[in-house]
């Protein structure tokens, strides 16, 4: 399952909310537009639907040449209306595609979660204790776009997926989430852990929104497993 809300602080800036999700029976996908690219809500829902069209979008190990696939397809597409190349990358790419992507699949024995750029991994054990992994690079975090534009830095451009897998002997479910959720991450909303990792999508949307006031950025979550 997957919910998403608008963050309090681009409410009142008049933002969209640029996240964006997608789930299938084994993945779930979300994706965190950058505040300063100006279409980067358009961008994230751009790239999930052409995703969602590729074979085995959801396949853990087709995932990261599905993506680069993908990005590839949207930038070949707008070279015709961007026909100079540095247009291209600072009109287009730089506007529209930089987001950070976080997956999670699921096998029969284990999660599996690729992410790139900021976000959260969130576990919960059998004992039912919550831990949150906060994956953070400051105000330039990575973006798979930055792959396509010469004028980003080389270190940048050579950033990878980071891969990791969950046992699902010992954490029975795990979600992902965009860097939105830092204030229930860090203790600064109370009581909202159960509900994260929860079985209720309504309830888990309903509590983050009656906090809205505590959450400047969007957040988004999503959430693989069943019971413990």
């Amino acid at each position: 399952m997957i919910i998403t809300s608008q963050g309090f602080g681009h409410f009142t800036e008049g933002l969209n909310n640029q996240d964006f999700g997608m789930e299938s029976k084994r993945c779930i996908l979300i994706l965190d537009g950058c505040s300063g690219a100006k279409y980067s809500e358009v961008g994230t829902r751009l790239f999930a639907q052409l995703l969602s069209r590729k074979e085995d979008w959801d396949n853990a190990e087709k995932f990261e040449d599905n993506v680069k696939h993908v990005f590839e397809d949207i930038i070949e597409m707008m070279q015709k209306y961007y026909p100079i190349r540095e247009d291209l990358e600072q009109q287009f790419i730089m506007e529209n595609l930089l987001f950070t992507i976080v997956a999670c699949f699921q096998t029969e024995e284990s999660f599996i979660v690729k992410l790139f750029g900021d976000g959260y991994i969130i576990t919960k054990n059998k004992r039912g204790l919550t831990s949150y992994m906060r994956f953070s690079y400051g105000k330039c975090p990575p973006y798979f776009a930055y792959k396509y534009c010469n004028s980003v830095e080389t270190q940048l451009k050579d950033f990878q997926f980071r891969t990791f897998t969950f046992s699902k002997e010992v954490f029975p479910k795990v979600a992902i989430a965009t860097d939105g959720i830092m204030p229930i991450a860090k203790g600064e909303v109370k009581g909202l852990d159960h509900f994260v990792t929860g079985e209720n999508d309504i309830q888990m949307a309903m509590a983050i929104r009656s906090h809205r006031q505590s959450f400047f950025d969007d957040v988004t979550v999503g959430t693989l497993g069943g019971n413990e």
